[in-house]
């Protein structure tokens, strides 16, 4: 018996080239994030919970 198999959606025209700008500004800006206030809370804890 025959399944039905979805067609998978394709991007085009300008939908297509708004996404690859998009994923190019994306990529340059990906380690924008600073965690070090984060990082530095979490080893506090660790330390006094003598599991670190």
């Amino acid at each position: 018996m025959a399944v039905f198999v979805k067609t998978i959606p394709t991007l085009c025209g300008s939908v297509a080239d708004r996404f690859s700008e998009q994923a190019s500004t994306n990529e340059e800006n990906r380690a924008s994030v600073d965690y070090t206030e984060q990082v530095e809370s979490m080893r506090a804890i660790l330390n006094e919970s003598d599991l670190y």
